[in-house]
């Protein structure tokens, strides 16, 4: 169980490149008439999902449940969450983390070890995390009366009965403080923080998950009490499961996680939106062999009309693919960097885009205006036809095989959860289809706006050097201009 999760945005791991002999060899090897006609085949069908029916209800007391039944593995996957993040917190930083951490560290007649010995003996896996906006809690557990009964019974113990005592706030203090250090000094952590407080000042999502040591230090008994009451009700609660159980089962179960929990008034479930002018460049000195670089703006929440518009843009711009257009220049015809992303990650209240590499120090400033130039001319003329096709295509092939497994299928039915989305795992990728290149462009130039990237560095100051001239012939390969620039 990982019982603390860093509000870092992602990490990236950078790894070293083919030498240029290697790629004259393998672009020597690639020839278009030896591609397996198979291959081709797979492209032009697409794939076929599972059909997963979604069944959905509301307890009595207002906590909403969604459910699918798989029948493959004798096995349920439970999700519970509360808006009970650190976004939360009020005038007390820390207090959502605080509360969140003590609630394995005992129940009636059980502390820490004793639960997980409990769990283990059953075969059930406990799991527990805490973002910005929410707290969750799963259970993995066998689906066989003798197993699941037992496991649901401590789980729900754990939400609605731990024991909350002062000695063991007095550790979880302790834990805090030593964890708020390490990310302190951990420097992904240290500038994904700064961008969020660079585009997000004063908001709550600008602060730390954990909060700091002094408002750590400062949180009382009472106020951890009073937290969970409000914070854990069966009011506000998300219930999201998958597994082999009869609807009637799944309906019996989320009653006895309902039950479990207090009854008082939830957490408000909206926050102010995010500030949309704050344009700010910052530059943290570290020593370091390479330069993490971060643009950011603000983006628009998830029910948006424009917000899957936007994902499939930025699939194209900066998705996890070596084709998109920052990979394309960056790496492939630059050897600037290892790996360049546009993520989007999603808040209730909005979403972010992110555009996130590493590069050497002396390239710092040419590739951040590059980029931006890159950016610049994406709103101006949107993706061309083939990009859009080949996003389409990855996307339909995507969700085919994000519904393979339990895991993957929890994971997006707790999306449809959180974000009231429609009841329909294909909704998305159906909804993709339809799109043109007119209307990826028009929707970019309503929500972004090229001249609005904010900018954090991380590393050392050096003298900036013009950027290495881009190679030719080397788009569609792993090659990339002189491997001697890349940040490795």
């Amino acid at each position: 169980m990982n019982k603390y999760v860093t509000a870092a945005l992602g990490l990236v791991f950078l790894h070293s490149l083919h030498s240029p002999h290697a790629c004259a060899a393998e672009q020597a090897a690639e020839q278009p008439s030896q591609r397996l006609q198979s291959l081709v085949e797979m492209e032009q069908q697409p794939p076929a999902s599972r059909t997963l029916n979604i069944h959905g209800w509301k307890a009595p007391t207002g906590g909403k449940v969604l459910f699918i039944r798989t029948t493959e593995l004798p096995i349920i996957d439970l999700h519970v969450s509360f808006a009970a993040g650190s976004a939360h917190d009020g005038a007390h930083p820390g207090l959502a983390a605080a509360t969140f951490s003590l609630i394995n560290e005992g129940v009636p007649g059980k502390d820490l070890a004793a639960i997980m010995e409990t769990f283990d003996g059953l075969g059930a896996r406990f799991d527990m995390n805490i973002n910005h906006d929410r707290v969750t809690f799963s259970l993995r557990s066998l689906a066989a009366d003798d197993k699941r009964e037992p496991a649901l019974h401590l789980f729900n113990q754990l939400l609605g009965q731990p024991v909350l005592s002062d000695e063991a706030l007095k550790r979880v203090k302790s834990q805090l403080h030593e964890l708020i250090e390490a990310q302190r000094l951990n420097p992904d952590v240290q500038i994904n923080q700064a961008l969020r407080e660079t585009l997000l000042p004063g908001h709550p999502y600008a602060r730390p998950v954990f909060g700091t040591s002094a408002s750590v230090s400062a949180l009382s008994h009472a106020q951890i009490l009073a937290f969970h009451r409000q914070a854990y009700s069966a009011t506000g609660t998300l219930i999201t499961l998958v597994g082999d159980l009869t609807v009637e089962q799944a309906q019996a179960l989320s009653l006895q996680v309902i039950n479990a929990l207090p009854a008082s008034a939830a957490m408000p479930a909206t926050l102010s939106p995010l500030p949309s002018d704050a344009i700010n460049s910052r530059h943290i000195e570290r020593p370091s062999s390479q330069t993490h670089i971060l643009l950011g703006q603000p983006g628009v929440a998830v029910q948006h009309p424009d917000y899957l518009t936007l994902k499939v843009a930025h699939v194209i711009f900066g998705g996890q693919r070596l084709n998109s257009r920052l990979m394309t220049e960056l790496r492939e015809k630059r050897g600037l960097t290892y790996t360049a992303q546009l993520q989007t990650p999603a808040w209730q209240a909005a979403s972010l885009a992110i555009i996130d590499f590493k590069t050497r120090p002396q390239y710092r400033d040419g590739s951040v205006a590059m980029v931006q130039t890159l950016y610049a001319d994406f709103l101006r003329d949107g993706p061309t036809q083939q990009e859009l096709d080949d996003a389409k295509a990855y996307l339909r092939s995507s969700n085919a095989l994000n519904s393979a497994s339990n895991a993957q299928i929890l994971s997006r039915l707790v999306e449809i959860n959180q974000f009231d989305l429609p009841l329909d795992l294909d909704f998305s990728v159906s909804q993709v289809q339809n799109l043109t290149v007119a209307q990826i462009k028009a929707a970019l130039n309503r929500q972004f706006d090229a001249k609005k990237w904010s900018v954090v560095t991380l590393g050392p100051t050096v003298d900036q050097q013009p950027l290495p001239p881009p190679a030719s012939g080397t788009a569609g390969h792993m090659c990339r201009a002189d491997t001697g620039n890349v940040a490795s």
